[in-house]
């Protein structure tokens, strides 16, 4: 019995000295930093394609042997700039030939012509029948209609003449040719060349479903989807940052079902041809405007079902909890749309031992974006 008693004491003694242990305890340190306002960038990022905005196979319109081929490989051309040349010979034979028929036409139209007036005044004096002015009308109009077609096989023969010179029809780099100089060409050769225009030149990607939708829910509340109110970058396959800026220039009005996404163009100037058709880039749209937002450390936000929050410190070191949205990712933290205002002080360290109302001990860490 006495022994029980001297047991039920020790315990007690010890739990009064375990309590009094753990209410000597000091408060938990934490570390805190102060919310910062900064400006928040959070582009949309696609890759895209560049495609030349000009593109022509050059083709020989008549058939000949080629005379001449006047460039170089990737050379720069423009409008109007010979590229080749086509054995005029045969084609001036036949504008000879053409101007030979169109003069025997003439001849017998002017003929018929003579006859014809002839005629009229014979009849107007009775001396030939009505059959016989009718016959010399129909010898003047068939020998006008032949002239006519003499005409044009004329300048149909001049035209191909003149398709000869091969020309530049729009400006850009041409690549190598196909064909080289003594080699028989025509209509059914294919292509002798192809053009691409370089500069400007257009950037294809496939614009996301949300990214549409929010651009035509602003469009709709009145503020308009000003192409020239976004910023265009890109980043070439190098790793190095394109440093001319484009705009938007189509979107289509239509979303590919099968991919959730709506395909768009943009416009970049490139006057040193670093952009060439074909390859891929990766494409940055953000806002000119962008806004200011406090940003919070990543490590200071915890989640449970009711949403996001963090941890302020407030008077006397008390620590307490506040319901915060975020937005886009910045760095290491993220931007606050509700719920802080800037300038507070959130916990980041030590954060997993708090609840809402506990006095802490707190100790200054390293702002979010400074130092090294």
């Amino acid at each position: 019995m006495f022994a029980c008693l001297a047991g039920t004491a020790a315990l007690c003694v010890s739990s009064t000295s375990f309590a009094q242990q753990q209410g000597a305890m000091p408060p938990p340190a934490v570390v805190v930093e102060k919310i910062e306002v900064q400006q928040v960038s959070n582009p949309a990022r696609f890759t895209g394609r560049v495609e030349s905005i000009d593109a022509v196979d050059i083709r020989a319109r008549v058939t000949g042997f080629l005379r001449a081929v006047a460039f170089t490989d990737g050379q720069a051309v423009k409008t109007g700039d010979t590229l080749f040349e086509i054995e005029p010979n045969q084609l001036d034979a036949s504008v000879a030939s053409a101007r030979a028929q169109l003069a025997r036409a003439e001849a017998t139209r002017k003929s018929a012509e003579t006859t014809l007036a002839r005629n009229r005044d014979l009849f107007a004096r009775n001396t030939v029948s009505r059959a016989v002015l009718d016959d010399a009308q129909a010898a003047f109009d068939v020998a006008a209609a032949d002239a006519m077609v003499a005409e044009a096989a004329l300048n149909t023969a001049e035209l191909n003449l003149s398709y000869a010179r091969i020309t530049a029809p729009i400006p850009g780099s041409i690549g190598r040719a196909m064909f080289t100089v003594g080699n028989l060409v025509g209509p059914d050769s294919g292509s002798l060349a192809r053009i691409v225009s370089l500069d400007p030149i257009r950037v294809a990607f496939a614009m996301t479903e949300g990214l549409l939708v929010t651009a035509r829910q602003k469009e709709a509340s009145g503020g308009g989807w000003d192409p020239h109110a976004f910023k265009l970058s890109l980043s070439l396959a190098n790793g190095t940052e394109y440093d001319e800026a484009g705009r938007i220039e189509f979107v289509e009005n239509e979303v590919d079902p099968q991919t959730g996404t709506v395909t768009a163009r943009a416009v970049f100037p490139n006057p040193h041809h670093v952009l060439i058709p074909g390859q891929f880039v990766t494409l940055s749209i953000e806002e000119k405007e962008v806004p200011k937002l406090p940003v919070v450390p990543q490590a200071a936000v915890l989640q449970d079902r009711e949403g996001r929050f963090v941890y302020l410190l407030g008077q006397n070191n008390t620590v307490s909890q506040r319901r915060i949205d975020t937005g886009a990712r910045i760095s290491n933290g993220w931007a606050v749309t509700a719920g802080l205002n800037g300038g507070e002080q959130v916990v980041v360290q030590g954060i997993q031992r708090l609840a809402d109302g506990m006095t802490v001990q707190p100790s200054e860490g390293q702002p979010l974006g400074g130092g090294p």
